[in-house]
């Protein structure tokens, strides 16, 4: 059984609203970081966001851990298309936009029932989707594809379908990042975003998705790291805001679930505040739960001191715990949870068959000149255009050329494009695809942190501009589908996601083979959600 917070010790309610991060990759090889997670835990740590690392190692760490617990511990993690988003294993689903894209609000309630059930086996009771927030600006460099799309309309049926799948496995679904991190061209992990909307515009646009949210049951919402004048005129971001946070979402809204900060070691907090000075700042606000401080130890001993120093703050923690305790009781954390055992081989593959009909019916093709599917006989060329040299990135570029070699006849050159191209190096490529007619360029370019845009280097378009001189160019959209203003081609084919069955997907309309795609012949004018 849980205990009675009235009769926990200030440290033990202060260690339950602080989430710290977990990197189960980096906990088997630092010394520091086994022993500072063991202290949090005898501390009585609340739980811990989970990072980068192996399935199955994580779900022992996590097992492991749990034992080491007074009380039972709550694990989070980002799984918003799945599991991989954070760990090697797991289905990789479409990304929301592609999920709205498939005009199934069942298909998207389906695949996060699939994302809870695959998170509860590593021993996860809580996913930090789905986003609500609606991507009005193209240039938004962090929500982008995350988000189901750029206005209400069909957004608000996957809001809901998403949470419902998600809680029907006693998962908890969180509504992110409010009020509303999608007129930004700012990404929060670098500085802090302005959103300069009326109140009127927030409630005919902003707050839709997040009420529509609150009305499907979600049991917790994250705030963002935002200005937002018309709530806050002081500048101060609003997971610090009690105008925010307690005015509306608490006292206008009567919301009573779980306020959770969006991660408080993002730059948009850290570069202005101390872990400590964060962590006391949104308690003090109205937030359940301080997420990722970036120095867990100086949070709790910041918000263990406030607490000494303001002895009715002690009301405020004691409430707190008793949201989180009620929400570990929902998830079935009165007591320690038991390994549990890996899905069987059947269910993993309805989940990935799942996930491949969901990007099939996804797929928005551009053919007007008719060029696609490609001839039998004549071979082609194909660019993995990428963004970074991250080896993920380098790993998706590979499984989109292996889709293509297995499904088409036809012999192919494969390359890689990167901003650090030279002007010989193009010769050089120019040459050995002479002889070729068709050029195929597979851009992957996505949201990611602290990244700043999502555009096309110039170097790269010089190089493009050179090596499809006089060519038929097919462009494949393996992320944002905004990429096209970037390009002229003759074909485009926009997958929303860049996640392994949408990669998969669009590679197999080059053979006619993506049955499932829609295929258009209007003006190509803007590859946006509202707009295909």
């Amino acid at each position: 059984m849980l205990p009675d917070p009235n009769t926990l010790s200030d440290e033990q309610l202060a260690a339950q609203c602080i989430m710290p991060r977990l990197v189960p990759r980096d906990y088997a090889n630092e010394d520091t970081l086994r022993n500072e997670v063991a202290t949090l835990i005898q501390r009585g740590i609340g739980g811990f966001c989970v990072f980068q690392g192996e399935a199955d190692a994580t779900t022992l760490l996590l097992h492991e851990l749990q034992k080491t617990s007074t009380i039972p511990l709550l694990f989070s993690a980002d799984y918003e298309h799945g599991l991989p988003m954070r760990l090697e294993g797991g289905t990789d689903m479409p990304h929301a936009m592609a999920m709205m894209q498939s005009e199934s609000p069942d298909a998207t309630r389906k695949a996060a029932e699939f994302i809870a059930n695959e998170a509860l086996t590593i021993g996860v009771h809580w996913n930090f989707a789905p986003v609500c927030d609606i991507n009005s600006n193209p240039q938004n460099p962090i929500i982008n594809i995350r988000s189901f799309g750029e206005t209400t309309g069909q957004l608000e049926m996957h809001v809901r379908a998403y949470i419902e799948g998600t809680q029907s496995q006693h998962v908890m679904a969180c509504a992110k990042h409010f009020p509303g991190h999608g007129d930004t061209s700012t990404d929060s992990h670098s500085a802090l975003p302005t959103i300069d909307c009326s109140i009127e515009q927030l409630e005919q646009r902003e707050f839709l998705p997040f009420k529509i949210a609150i009305d499907a049951g979600v049991r917790s919402i994250m705030i963002g790291h935002l200005s937002v004048p018309a709530l806050d005129d002081s500048g101060t971001p609003a997971s610090l805001s009690s105008r925010i946070m307690h005015d509306v979402l608490r006292t206008h809204w009567g919301y009573q679930g779980i306020i959770v900060t969006d991660a408080l070691d993002m730059h948009a907090i850290s570069k202005t505040y101390s872990s400590a000075e964060a962590t006391i700042a949104c308690i003090n606000a109205g937030a359940t739960i301080a997420l990722v401080p970036d120095d867990a130890i100086e949070a709790l001993d910041g918000l263990i001191a406030h607490v000494k120093k303001h002895p009715a703050f002690r009301e405020v923690l004691i409430n707190n715990v008793k949201r989180i305790f009620a929400e570990k009781q929902w998830c079935g954390l009165e007591t320690i949870p038991s390994l549990q055992p890996p899905l069987e081989s059947k269910v993993m593959e309805d989940h990935a068959m799942h996930a491949l009909d969901i990007a099939k019916k996804a797929l928005r093709v551009h053919d007007p000149k008719n060029k696609l599917p490609l001839s039998d006989e004549k071979p082609f060329a194909a660019f993995a255009v990428l963004g970074d040299e991250a080896q993920t990135t380098l790993d998706k570029a590979v499984a989109v050329f292996r889709v293509m070699a297995q499904s088409l006849e036809q012999e192919c050159d494969f390359g890689f494009i990167n901003q650090d191209i030279t002007h010989d190096e193009v010769l050089e490529l120019s040459q050995n695809i002479q002889d070729v007619d068709t050029v195929i360029l597979a851009l992957l370019m996505k949201p990611q942190s602290y990244k700043g845009h999502i555009t096309i280097h110039p170097s790269i378009i010089d190089a493009i501009e050179v090596l499809c001189k006089e060519k038929t160019v097919i462009a494949l959209l393996l992320g944002s589908p905004y990429l096209h203003e970037c390009l002229n081609a003759d074909a485009y084919v926009c997958a929303y996601s860049d996640a392994l069955p949408s990669l998969a997907a669009a590679a197999l309309t080059l053979s006619g083979r993506a049955t499932g795609s829609a295929w258009t012949n209007h003006d190509a004018g803007s590859f946006s959600p509202e707009s295909i």
